[in-house]
């Protein structure tokens, strides 16, 4: 067996997929419901290749991994569980982990390059992100597999993926480009179709929230409006009662008050949202209207959500003052994903000036030169909302704002898709431990799966 370096860590509470929470809205309520989600595995690491398409090159990098084998038999199938834009802390709990104990499985959680401690050359600086792309981090996959399959002698093993939201999208396109490495994948809340303009965000956030809600919301983005463009005061004091920095721009800040509305409906808590912000009469005014919100989303996403390096253009541009994994984030977003939340023309939830044109001056600012995402070249490649996979089921919730970039229906035989309709059903609710106070929708969609996950098993 070759020689792993293990590495005993703090184990900080870290975001293992889109699923969970973004770095930066982990240090309020939200965060202290989903902790369980993450397991306790020690650290491991393997020597990843920088560039796994250039033959003259052998440089590598120390790319960090976990494993599970509380459950594992010697003769059980491996769940690799695939890491996405954030820092990876163990091997995930929840769904994954029940399966495990059912199926007797090993489960491997792979944390993707360039987030929490894998990173190639050590940084985040413009020419380095290069090797920041979706064929190198599929490539990851396939190469770890089969150093796993011969350091831990597992090679009889079947192996199966799981991936929620742009891991759930790894989860498909890893089917497509190395379809011998897994025998089939569960990609939740997948965001298979890459899509640069996408206003769909926002209206499936109004359509979630109902029109009451929404009504509301609008209530509150036209009171920081008003107060931004009052002039300096007003614009200081909106600052404030987030505690952001002064250097943000304005579009930065708008962009950070509409991502605080619409994540609680993504992450299933739009009941709350909209219990809080009703609770104010009809003839508040817009400083109590700011206040109320402002409240509600220190508490739920912390006291940090608008400081710690996600919104502000200066900060993501600065070395000095950059956050790595928002830093990465971005860079995929400008340059392959997309994905851009923007303003729709009509019954907008956030200003109209969060718009194509700033998401493009945010990336040209943080990254030195324009850029535009390459979508086509991936939907092309992948299928876009049509994948071009085998045996990957798909899975959502109907209150997910990223179900517009998803699959909407079953693909194939071998591409099967289901919605659970329910209120606070959000992004990647399959994921999650299961519960007996769980809808009948999402109980009956993980049943369904098993179906098919019984069946690629065989």
């Amino acid at each position: 067996m070759k020689m792993m370096r293990a590495v005993c860590v703090l184990l900080l509470p870290c975001v293992l997929a889109l699923h969970e929470l973004p770095l930066h809205a982990r240090k309020g309520r939200a965060w202290q419901m989903m902790r369980e989600e993450v397991g306790n595995s020690d650290a491991l690491f393997w020597s990843a290749k920088i560039d796994h398409f250039d033959p003259s090159s052998s440089a590598t990098f120390e790319q960090r991994y976990y494993v599970d084998n509380q459950y594992w038999d010697g003769k059980g199938p491996v769940f690799l569980y695939i890491g996405g834009e954030g820092t990876l802390s163990g091997t995930p709990t929840g769904y994954v982990s029940v399966l495990a104990q059912n199926y007797s499985a090993l489960v491997v959680a792979l944390e993707h390059r360039f987030y929490g401690e894998s990173i190639p050359n050590g940084n985040v600086f413009t020419e380095n992100l290069k090797y920041l792309a979706v064929d190198q981090a599929l490539a990851d996959l396939a190469s770890f597999t089969d150093f796993f399959k011969e350091s831990y002698g597992t090679g009889e093993s079947k192996w199966f993926a799981f991936g929620g939201s742009y891991p759930g999208a790894l989860a498909s396109w890893y089917r497509t480009s190395y379809p011998h490495h897994t025998v089939g994948s569960l990609s939740s809340s997948g965001v298979v179709n890459c899509i640069a303009d996408f206003p769909e965000f926002d209206e499936q956030v109004t359509t979630a929230v109902g029109s009451r809600c929404a009504d509301q919301i609008k209530r509150i983005s036209s009171a920081f409006q008003r107060t931004v463009e009052s002039g300096q005061e007003g614009w200081d004091y909106a600052l404030d009662l987030f505690f952001c920095e002064k250097d943000m721009w304005v579009d930065d800040f708008y962009y950070m008050i509409a991502d605080s509305w619409s994540m609680a409906d993504q992450y299933g808590a739009k009941s709350s949202l909209c219990s809080t912000i009703m609770s104010v009469g009809d003839d508040a005014d817009d400083k109590t209207l700011m206040t109320v919100f402002a409240n509600y989303s220190l508490d739920y996403w912390g006291p940090t959500f608008c400081t710690d390096g996600f919104y502000n253009t200066e900060q993501l541009s600065d070395p000095a003052r950059w956050e790595t994994n928002s830093r990465s984030w971005r860079w995929q977003t400008c340059y392959e994903v997309g994905w851009f939340n923007t303003a729709p023309i009509s019954g907008s939830l956030r200003p109209l000036s969060v718009n194509m044109e700033y998401h493009l001056k945010q990336c040209a600012a943080m990254f030195g030169r324009p850029m535009f995402p390459t979508i086509n070249e991936l939907n092309a490649k992948f299928g876009g909302e049509y994948p071009i996979a085998s045996n990957v089921f798909y899975s959502d919730f109907s209150d997910d704002p990223w179900l517009r970039a998803s699959v909407t229906y079953s693909v194939s035989s071998s591409q099967p898709f289901e919605m659970a309709m329910c209120d606070d059903c959000g992004h990647c609710k399959d994921l999650h431990t299961p519960l007996d106070s769980d809808p009948q929708q999402v109980k009956d969609l993980r049943a369904n799966f098993e179906t098919y996950l019984w069946e690629w098993l065989q």
